[in-house]
Formats: structure tokens, sequence, C-alpha cells
């Protein structure tokens, strides 16, 4: 069979159209069954492997039901030697906002501002009210995380490429939820770990597009299987894939069985146990980044993407889940610059904002407030001179994060040395 190219963003299209198009939000926690019926982890084993891996069926969104893992789960994945998933997203940090809309803001007399809206702002993986990262790019934080490997089964440059095809009108069904397909129905199976269910709701939202489904799920099912044919071999690993390409003749399941690998179900519980190894879990849930030169560090939810180049520096993390971004930006200082000068070059700030002087706990100046960028709208910024070098400190997010003062939580962890 001739292998396309896969199309990952265009899985993400099918869940985050369910996700956005204005149903409301729920979480079906409580749905939850355990045993035959939740299919969602597997085991692989036999072929002569020497360590058994895993393979788990993911759900692209950041409702927090979908983190209530089975007990063999948190299991599986806390004792591979590393974890697998589809693309890198973490690659992504610096080129997609996942808001659908950047909050509004007034101010008051005192320059004092708030979003015109307290509702949680949607994104491309739910909303506010989720969890920062969606379940995904979880996992790749938690590896990065624990040190532990992040291997891919799939490049991020043919996402891309497959993101530009869905404009195309080859694809016109796949923009819009059919009756059939809901968000609310796509989550309560998922969490049932009834991946037969998943399959079959996919194929049917592709079900008035030519070869969707054969294009979509089937032939990316082949391309994976070369990637967990070839890793498997080396190590134990914890293989994250979205639940629909488990289950079917053509699915994940039966490509590695018709390979010759034993892929037997592993049973289900939410007993909470072993409590340690959840315990760790919540333990891993930050990173601290440190730059003896520039001489600082600064801790943020997971590993941030660090880009560099001679004269300047880009550290970004992002809760994808919940569209927030943390940025910061080192640039050389000019010696006939004050810091004065770099506020009326660098703020942007809306009429009515107040640009704050502050003292740093080194006892330097630093202004900080309110700034609009251009293609970002408005963003909280800090800006000092440290050892030669202008910072540049940036966050913002969706109407309950501007609403809140997790921008001064995120400035007050950059300390400087």
């Amino acid at each position: 069979m001739k292998k396309r190219p896969h199309i990952d963003l265009l899985t993400q299209r099918i869940f985050l159209t369910l996700l956005v198009c204005g149903l409301p939000f729920f979480n079906f926690s409580q749905t939850q069954t355990s045993g035959a019926t939740h299919q969602l982890l597997w085991k692989i084993s036999g072929k002569g492997i020497k360590k058994p891996s895993y393979l788990f069926g993911t759900f692209h969104s950041n409702d927090p039901g979908v983190f209530q893992f089975t007990d063999s789960t948190y299991t599986a994945l806390y004792r591979s030697e590393g974890v697998v998933i589809e693309a890198d997203m973490y690659g992504m940090f610096s080129q997609i906002d996942t808001r659908l809309a950047t909050p509004t803001l007034t101010f008051d007399a005192a320059g004092t501002p708030s979003t015109t809206s307290r509702r949680a702002t949607k994104t491309r993986y739910g909303n506010e009210d989720g969890r920062p990262q969606f379940l995904d790019l979880y996992l790749q934080m938690y590896a990065y995380n624990t040190r532990k490997k992040c291997l891919f089964l799939e490049s991020i440059e043919d996402q891309i490429a497959a993101y530009e095809m869905l404009n195309k009108p080859r694809f016109p069904a796949i923009s819009t939820p059919t009756q059939n397909v809901t968000q609310e129905k796509f989550l309560e199976a998922y969490l049932q770990g009834d991946i037969e269910r998943i399959r079959k709701m996919i194929e049917n939202q592709l079900s008035n597009t030519k070869d969707g489904y054969q294009w979509l799920i089937n032939e990316r099912n082949y391309v994976m299987l070369d990637g967990i044919d070839t890793l498997c071999k080396k190590q134990g690993l914890f293989i994250a894939v979205g639940a629909a390409h488990l289950a079917g003749p053509n699915g994940l399941i039966q490509l590695l069985r018709d390979k010759g690998y034993k892929v037997r179900q592993v049973a289900a519980s939410f007993s909470g146990k072993p409590t340690n190894i959840i315990n760790s879990f919540h333990q891993e849930n930050n990173f601290t980044y440190r730059d003896s030169l520039a001489g600082f560090s600064v801790n943020f939810g997971g590993k941030p993407l660090v880009q560099k180049n001679e004269s300047y520096t880009e550290i970004i993390y992002q809760e994808m889940g919940q569209g927030n971004t943390f940025r910061i930006e080192i640039e050389p200082s000019y010696r006939n610059y004050t810091l004065q000068q770099y506020v009326e070059s660098v703020f942007n700030a809306p009429e009515k904002a107040i640009i704050k002087q502050i003292e740093l706990p080194n006892k330097s100046i630093a202004y900080e407030g309110i700034s609009k960028q251009y293609g970002i709208g408005n963003c909280w910024q800090r800006i000092f001179i440290h050892r030669g070098q202008l910072f540049k400190v940036s966050c913002y997010g969706g109407n309950k994060f501007m609403n809140s003062k997790r921008y001064q939580t995120f400035f007050d962890r950059v300390i400087l040395f």
C-alpha cells in the first residue's frame, strides 16, 4: 500500500471541531468503567523483544476526565524506558496560539486591567477550565520532566502540510460535525474505553468524504506500525496514539498481531493504587531552566523550547490546553540606551494602561504592565537589564488568566544571580 504523508492535525481538527463547536464542556469522569469494556491499554510482547511495551489510546483534549488513568496505565508509564507519541507538538510552542479568541481588556481609573468577560476562553483543545496541557502533550512533558526518552512516530513537517490540506475542497465535510457525532458522545466513549465505538464514530464522521477514513486512519496506521515495530525492539516503551487508531481490522492492535506480536488487553481498575507511583506524577509537573551565562533561572510547568542565535535568545513554554504562553527574550543592551528608553520602544501600552516601575530582589529596576503585541493582543510584560542584557519577560492567556495574578507568579519565578 502506498503511504500518504500522515495527517495528525487532520485528526485533531475533527476532535477539535467537536471540542469548540459551542457545546457545553462536560466532565464525564463518573462514567468511566473498568474491566473488559475499558480497552485503552494493551501490552505488546513476543517476537523476540526483550521487554514488553504498552500501547495506549489517547484523546486530544484537556478535559480533566481523560487524565484519570487506570492503575495499570500509571504503572506502565512510570516503568517505561521512554514515551512514544504521534508527533512533536513541543516544537510548535513558538508557532501556534491555541486560544480561539483573545480577551478584551478594560482599565479602571487607576489603570488596573480586567477582561470584559470572566468566562473560560475556549482553545483548540478544550478551554481554560481544563488541564494546562492536552493529554498527548502532557505525556510528552512528563517524559521530559522525568528525563525519559521521548520518541515520535510522525514528523511535524508532515503535520503542517496536512493542516494546509484542510482548506482544500477535498475535505468539505470535516469542518462541521454531524448530528450523530458530538463532543459528549466522543468523550463518553473515550472515558468508557470503548475503542470500537470511537472508531465507528470517526468512520461516520468521514462517511461523506471520499477516501477520508482510509487516508486519515488506515494509511496512517501503517506508518505508525512501522515506527512501533522498529522502536519496541530496543526498549520497553509507553506508546500513546489517538484511540481511533487502535480498533478494527486495520487498527494497530490487529496490525501488530499480524506482524507476529502478542497484543493483550490490560485489565482496567481505578482504585488509585499504587499511591506512591501516582504521587510521583504530581511531583513531576515542573521544570527548572537555568542559564549560568545570562545569570538567571526560571521554573516552568514543563521543559521550555529554547531558540538561540549569536545575539538573541527566546525561551518559551505553552500550556496548549488552557491557551497560556510564557516567554523570555534576551538580547544585548545598547550602552547608550537607558531602561526608560527601552520602555518607550518595547511597550505598546493601551490607552489608560499604567506601566509601573518596580524594584527586583537584586535591587535592580524593572518596568511592568500591559503591552499590546502584534498577532497576540494584550499581554503582561516586564523588562529589565541584567548582566548587560535586556530581558523581556511576557505572558498571556485567556479571560481567566488575564484576570488572575498568574503573570506575577511567573515573573517572580525568574530568579537572577
